[in-house]
């Protein structure tokens, strides 16, 4: 009988193999492309939308800051400066709570126009009620704390209060504080103030 050519034998095997998926081992191996091109993510359309979120969360964030800074004062602000700038040059006992240290002054003159100030015990805590704000959206009536960075609840070496009674378009202010130089009691009054908190401290303004 006669032998198949050795053509017709390759060809059969080679049909057998295809038709079970094998493939021959003389075949291309497929190879991956590590190109900057090939590497890029098909789609960057999450990446866009992470992106977006982002800003829409900045913008509301910016929406709320601009809600706060015009919050308007909830008390006479007339009255306090006045108050205020009648006591410039006297001066009043220092001490624990005494009517000549900073923030006691403050309190006196705010409350003259009928602010809500209740809040007591620490630099934070005693402006409970009081709006939050930056120097830049600092108007008149608006009280700057300087606080201390790691201990804004402690009443250490450093801690002032003071009252804005202007704000000027170079971007200084007038203020009326008490207690400068300290152990005096004075009220004194400057004209060009820019904040120039201790080191390790910040200043904070709050609104009544």
């Amino acid at each position: 009988m006669a032998r198949p050519t050795k053509p017709v034998i390759v060809a059969l095997v080679s049909s057998v193999l295809f038709s079970f998926g094998a493939v021959p081992a003389a075949a291309a191996v497929p190879t991956q492309d590590f190109s900057q091109v090939s590497a890029a993510p098909a789609s960057t359309q999450s990446l866009d939308a992470k992106v977006a979120t982002i800003s829409d969360q900045s913008l509301d964030a910016l929406t709320a800051m601009s809600a706060l800074a015009n919050t308007p004062h909830s008390y006479d602000v007339d009255a306090a400066i006045a108050l205020a700038e009648s006591e410039v040059g006297t001066s009043r006992a220092t001490g624990w709570n005494q009517p000549g240290e900073c923030i006691s002054s403050v309190h006196r003159w705010v409350t003259s126009g009928g602010a809500a100030w209740t809040g007591s015990g620490d630099p934070v805590n005693s402006y409970q009620g009081a709006t939050r704000l930056t120097i830049a959206d600092a108007q008149p009536g608006d009280i700057v704390q300087y606080e201390h960075l790691d201990f804004p609840t402690s009443w250490v070496s450093g801690v002032h209060t003071l009252l804005i009674t202007e704000k000027h378009d170079d971007g200084t202010f007038t203020i009326i504080q008490s207690n400068v130089p300290t152990g005096s009691g004075l009220v004194t009054k400057e004209t060009a103030w820019v904040p120039e908190p201790p080191e390790g401290f910040q200043a904070v303004v709050w609104r009544f």
